[in-house]
């Protein structure tokens, strides 16, 4: 699935995909050639790093796409992460020449790792996107597939830079701060503090309220 042309009436906010000459294979596979050209040192996947978790610690946007060329595009201005979500045509080309080895095996480890099977709290985010006729619940049951950062050939560059971005951001909600366990070792003491600050100010806010009604009941 790519968008190839030029479009009147829309807008990608890309380059667009031309195809000039040579066989459509060639077109396909030089088009999704992928990049490891970033540097990747530290960079670990862990089950911190999935789509509920971008968009609920670090108020990340995720836009589905049928664009397999714009997988893992991340937008900076706002903070978007298109993410190509047609798992059944990818498991129905896994034999296919079209795409360039390993690509199609690539594309369905990222799926798993945004996706993790079994987790119900991405089932419920996904089952409530927009066009819910073009959802493909087989992305929900990909297997995982443990390879790391310098494994990725095609999508190196673009995890990279999601993952950079995801570990660099800080919460600017409550919400956002207790969903936040990337760092146990802050997580428990700031919300031990905050529990009992919040105690502290209901047994104050009561002792006063006795005082008050002493004073006018004595």
């Amino acid at each position: 699935m790519l968008d190839i042309g030029e479009f009147q009436n829309g807008h990608s906010g890309r380059r667009p995909l031309l195809w000039v000459y040579g066989s459509l294979q060639d077109f396909v596979r030089e088009t999704l050639c992928g990049a490891d050209s970033l540097p990747d040192d530290g960079i670990k996947f862990d089950k911190t790093f999935s789509i509920c978790r971008m968009v609920g610690i670090a108020g990340f946007k995720v836009e589905l796409t049928s664009n397999l060329s714009d997988h893992l595009r991340f937008r900076d201005s706002d903070k978007t992460v298109k993410v190509f979500h047609h798992a059944s045509f990818l498991e129905a080309h896994k034999q296919t020449s079209m795409y360039p080895s390993g690509l199609v095996e690539e594309t369905l480890a990222t799926l798993a790792l945004f996706f993790p099977k079994g987790d119900k709290e991405i089932e419920r985010w996904y089952k409530k996107q927009d066009h819910a006729d073009e959802l493909d619940e087989n992305i929900l049951r990909c297997a995982k597939i443990d390879i790391g950062i310098k494994e990725y050939r095609y999508w190196h560059d673009r995890l990279v830079i999601i993952k950079t971005e995801f570990d660099e951001s800080r919460p600017s909600t409550i919400t956002q701060w207790w969903k936040d366990r990337r760092d146990g070792s802050q997580w428990y003491p700031l919300w031990v503090a905050i529990s009992l600050a919040v105690l502290f100010g209901l047994v104050q806010s009561i002792e006063g309220a006795l005082q008050v009604y002493k004073a006018f009941n004595p």
